[in-house]
């Protein structure tokens, strides 16, 4: 958020600059318009992005909005394998957001934990959370109820 704000905010005035000192406001004003739009709805989609999983009797659902706007959902009987784990976003997948690697999918905002699920297909799938604790007490009682 820090560097969107330390990127943006001088453009803004290297704009201002120009467009103060040019003989051709017209052009300027239109250039100064457009950088402030794109500027606005990039920091704006930024703030929109959310990833929300909900986990029931029935399986595990995650969207990643605005990018996955329907709810995709990991039945509880296809699920092999389903862990808490630690990792670095940074080194082990690139980044945050959607990524992979060549085992993994991540699906992350701004966490170093995530819900490691192996379903038996070709990539494991790995959803980011801040609430490790109570991922951690709620799966030992998930899976109680059928042994996964």
């Amino acid at each position: 958020m820090y560097l969107i704000l330390l990127t943006e905010i001088p453009t803004l005035i290297l704009m201002l600059v120009l467009f103060i000192t040019s003989d051709e406001k017209q052009e300027m004003g239109i250039a100064l318009v457009v950088v402030i739009l794109v500027m606005a709805l990039s920091f704006f989609l930024i703030l929109s992005i959310s990833l929300e999983t909900r986990i029931d009797q029935f399986g595990i659902k995650y969207k990643y909005s605005p990018f996955i706007r329907t709810w995709r959902i990991i039945p509880k009987k296809e699920i092999i394998d389903i862990q808490v784990i630690s990792f670095n976003p940074i080194f082990d997948f690139g980044g945050y957001g959607i990524k992979s690697n060549k085992t993994t999918k991540l699906y992350n905002v701004l966490a170093d934990e995530g819900l490691l699920v192996n379903t038996g297909e070709k990539r494991k799938i790995l959803i980011g959370t801040s609430e490790r604790k109570k991922l951690e007490a709620f799966l030992t009682l998930w899976k109680e109820e059928v042994d996964v």
